[in-house]
């Protein structure tokens, strides 16, 4: 197959197909030698072609030797990937008799060949012993692959091989056998070609040594890569180098153009082109010639329109054509112009000589204001300067509107002129003839009509006399669902429910002679007037109602459908206790329950309601559609709410009932109350959700179940002090004196921890003694706790106020002992509750402590020429010495007094730059401190 590959990304980039071809060679012919009858041949004969020394009946003594000729032609052109040429022994004289098999490649055999006149082995092939060890009669095999590549390479269509004893022991009676006819297979490929060598974008051809294309530094190359394998999908590679250094040729893949900006000026290079199928490469192309340009035209073309002159008064018109002629003013390197739109559009158009001219038609795409980007292009495709040609477009088409009536109905366009020498409109559907209709007074309607629903287009024209002045394209929605139109039940208002109305359905297509239409879940059928309309009676009932409407054609077909929708408000209110959705469950005998009333009924004052069969009550609705209410039952299971809504007239709506269960299991409260706290005992009071509870079945946070009696009035009570804080909860089913059980009752509670929460925001292990070290003590005691109680090690305890805005209270901490030490905390509540103690433990490092006034660590501070001293201190005992380093300058030594003190100065050279100050110490004992980074941020001065 035949590939084009104009930048060789075209060609395939997954796995690669397997177009080899798996064939056998044909056998054209074969031929026995005997040497008993020395001046003949047998060819073709229907026997299994024989090999060595064997007696005939007769007792006579023949030696064999058998040729086969194979035909090439099939694998002209190709390169062979597998060959295997095999037989099998079919019969042998003696397999305990050791026998060497020859294959030989022979020149072909001819009229004239006979035993004396054999033809001449050119190649030994395969030497293969037989005999005892190996399997008899036996498998005979070879590989061909270099055997048949060769030949191929030699032109040659046809191949002989020839089977035989070796010479030395072709004479023994006993090596005698025959031979299957061998069968020679072969997978071989084409490698692809590659033609039609050349440049493109712009397309230039070949190129010769002495008239070589130009390139720009930016070049694609292309060429056409063909492959005899059908599913083979070639690909292509170039090599280019330059012509007087073929030492530096190199090879590439031009997906996307290759750069040549490696080259300069004027530099003639040559190239080639090769395909390659993924199983073989082809040879590699004809050489072609390029000759670098990397000067693109200096100046941008001129721009000129009669119909769209440049700058601001408008030309031409909308959807009118303009002519544009573009100049390269001579410029003999200038062959063709580029343009492109503000809308993407673009194209290229060849000048009609070397620094001459080219004309372009084109019609603008915007209203108003435009703009044409012209550039001179070169030969080699180096595109110059862009000209920005600004011009206003006139506005000329009609405003033009359709008031769509259906399909097969006529609608309307309406037209208005932009301009006052319009004396005509046209219109036109796509495919069909323009309808021209006159202007009166700058105005006109026409007929149109559809005949598809769908986005139509409509081309709309304005015309002076004859001459066309302004067009555009409208996209007009044309539909023949029907329309559906109600006075009384529509969205802009509700009606009630039991309110008598009326729908009126009316025609978008023609011959409509019914009207299907489904509302609350049923289709149903009327049929149409004579008019083609109809009208549905309908009697409001309460709720969100969505009719679909269409309309059906005297033959049967039916039209796009309708949505429409409505609400009717429900003469009776509605209740609802959104708190009964809540899981846990939290309501239960004696908790109040909260239920709101609702209605959308007109002139609403309030709500009348009874609950449980007690007394009626009234409430207000302030105004509101709603009222919310609250109620205490008494009893699990159901319990109802009957509500009528009280209208402004006095009179009252029909009534509803609301039915709801309550939850049977226990009601649990707690002292106190709130949330509960590590270490402070609570009391839970079990009150029972039925009558007649005899006993509590309870787990109090995932405890083993326990069983406590209920009290004379059904209630039971029970201690809990939690040891862990976070989410608790109890649960508790009653279980009644006829072994009745309640629901499952869940109660959360929540537990606070007693304990002082102890944290640092910063690691501790590497600062010395001499730092300060920053805590922060929280509490969820919040509120209560006043104070905390805290201690380093075995020093004092210290008593810090607790933080009375919520947040943690910070404490600092000077670090005078290395290694690890412990702050111990306890909080204190008003109540006079000391916590348990908290043990945080944080550990001292031997970083040197480093102070300096007029730099405070990390702060902004100072200026250039101002000096710094730098103190150094602490971190451990026994320091001698300090070393200290700038960023990553030299290290200096110095002493430490008899204090382990030591201070330098250092000054900073430039303002707003910051550095890094590393000090560490050198002890008695030879070992070195952690290291502290100090950082020094240089102001300005001032």
């Amino acid at each position: 197959m035949a590939a084009l590959a104009v930048v060789a990304a075209m060609l395939t980039t997954g796995s690669p197909a397997s177009a080899a071809t798996s064939s056998e060679a044909p056998l054209t012919s074969w031929t026995y030698l005997d040497s008993a009858n020395p001046q003949t041949k047998t060819v073709d004969a229907p026997v299994a072609p024989p090999v060595g020394t064997s007696r005939d009946d007769a007792g006579r003594t023949h030696t064999y030797r058998s040729y086969f000729t194979y035909d090439l032609t099939m694998l002209k052109g190709t390169v062979v990937h597998s060959s295997y040429l095999w037989t099998t022994e079919k019969t042998v004289a003696d397999c305990s008799v050791p026998a060497t098999i020859e294959v030989w490649r022979t020149r072909p055999v001819k009229d004239t060949t006979t035993w004396l006149r054999p033809p001449t082995e050119i190649e030994r092939l395969l030497t293969t012993k037989r005999g005892p060890g190996v399997n008899c009669p036996g498998y005979l095999g070879l590989d061909m692959v270099a055997t048949l590549n060769a030949a191929l390479g030699r032109h040659e269509k046809s191949i002989t091989l020839e089977y035989r004893v070796a010479a030395e022991q072709e004479a023994d009676a006993r090596t005698g056998r025959t031979f299957d006819k061998p069968a020679l297979g072969a997978t071989a490929n084409h490698p692809p070609t590659v033609t039609n060598l050349h440049l493109a974008y712009p397309d230039r051809p070949c190129g010769t040594l002495a008239r070589p294309s130009p390139a720009a530094r930016n070049t694609v190359f292309a060429a056409t890569a063909s492959d005899a394998d059908e599913g083979d999908y070639p690909r292509l590679q170039f090599a280019i180098w330059p012509v007087d250094h073929p030492d530096q040729r190199r090879e590439f893949h031009d997906y996307n153009g290759t750069d040549l900006s490696q080259y300069a000026d004027g530099t003639v290079l040559a190239w080639q082109a090769q395909a390659n199928d993924y199983h073989d490469l082809g040879p590699w192309s004809r050489t072609c010639y390029l000759v670098m340009d990397r000067t693109a035209p200096a100046n941008p073309p001129k721009v000129t329109s009669r119909t769209y002159p440049e700058g601001d008064s408008p030309g031409g018109g909308t959807g009118i054509e303009g002519t544009f002629r573009f100049d390269g003013a001579g410029d003999r390197d200038v062959v063709a112009f580029a343009w492109r739109d503000p809308m993407g559009s673009s194209g290229q158009i060849a000048a009609t000589r070397p620094g001459g001219k080219a004309i372009l038609g084109y019609t603008p795409k915007l209203r108003f204001s435009n703009d044409l980007y012209v550039a001179s292009v070169d030969a080699a495709g180096n595109r110059g300067p862009e000209k920005d040609y600004q011009y206003r477009v006139a506005e000329t088409a009609p405003n033009a509107d359709v008031t769509v009536r259906g399909v097969g109905l006529p609608s309307t366009i309406t037209f208005i002129a932009s301009k006052p020498e319009t004396t005509a409109f046209g219109y036109q559907l796509k495919d069909g003839a323009e309808v021209r209709v006159p202007a009166v007074d700058g105005k006109a309607t026409g007929a149109i009509t559809f005949t598809a629903a769908g986005q139509i287009e409509v081309a709309v024209r304005s015309y002076a006399r004859n001459k066309l002045i302004g067009q555009e394209t409208l996209q007009v929605w044309v539909t023949d669902a029907p329309g559906v139109e109600s006075a009384e039940f529509n969205l802009d208002h509700d009606q009630v429910a039991g309110t008598p109305g009326s729908f009126r359905f009316t025609p978008h297509s023609n011959d409509v002679v019914a009207y299907q239409y489904n509302l609350d879940d049923e289709w149903k059928t009327i049929p149409a007037a004579d008019d083609d309309t109809a009208v549905l009676q309908w009697t409001a009932t309460p709720g969100w109602h969505d009719m679909t409407v269409r309309s059906v054609r005297a033959d049967g077909s039916t039209s796009l459908e309708t949505y429409y929708q409505f609400n009717i408000i429900d003469t009776r209110p509605t209740a609802y206790a959104h708190d009964l959705s809540d899981w846990p469950r939290r309501d239960g005998v004696g908790v109040p329950l909260e239920i709101e009333l609702d209605s959308q009924l007109p002139n609403l004052t309030g709500f009348v309601y009874r609950f449980d069969g007690g007394a009626e009550q009234t409430v207000s609705n302030g105004g509101n559609p709603y009222a919310v209410i609250t109620v205490t039952p008494t009893h699990a299971g159901d319990n109802a709410v009957v509500v009528q809504a009280l209208l402004s007239d006095g009179t009252r709506s029909p009534a509803t009932t609301y039915t709801f269960g309550i939850w049977s299991g226990p009601v649990v409260t707690h002292t106190p109350e709130g949330s509960g706290t590590v270490g402070r005992t609570a009391t839970f009071t079990f009150h029972p959700g039925l009558p007649n509870v005899a006993s509590y079945r309870y787990s109090l946070n995932s405890a083993d179940e326990k069983t406590i009696a209920a009290g004379p009035d059904g209630t039971a009570t029970v201690t809990y002090t939690p040891s862990s804080w976070g989410y608790n909860e109890v649960r508790v089913t009653s279980v009644g004196t006829d072994g009745a059980e309640s629901d499952l009752r869940i109660e959360p509670f929540d537990v606070r921890d007693n304990k002082v929460d102890v944290y640092s925001t910063y690691d501790w292990s590497r600062a010395g003694i001499g730092w300060t070290g920053y805590f922060y003590f929280a509490t969820q005691l919040f509120g209560e706790v006043t104070e905390y109680h805290y201690r380093v090690n075995d020093g004092p305890e210290q008593i810090l106020p607790a933080s009375t805005d919520g947040t943690s209270t910070q404490v600092a901490v000077p670090l005078d002992r290395n290694g690890t030490n412990t702050l111990h905390v306890q909080s204190l509540t008003a109540a006079g509750d000391l916590s348990p103690v908290t043990d945080y433990d944080f550990t001292v490092g031997t970083a040197p402590y480093v102070v300096s006034a007029q730099y405070p660590n990390s702060t902004w501070s100072g200026g250039a020429g101002v000096p710094g001293t730098f103190e150094f201190s602490g971190g451990t005992a026994g320091i001698l010495s300090f070393s200290w380093q700038i960023d990553g300058g030299p290290a200096t030594d110095v002493p430490a007094d008899g204090q382990g003190r030591a201070s330098i100065t250092y000054t900073p050279a430039q303002n707003f730059e910051s550095h890094a100050l590393y000090v560490t110490g050198h002890k008695a004992d030879g070992t070195d401190t952690d290291t502290t980074t100090y950082y020094i941020y240089v102001s300005n001065g001032a």
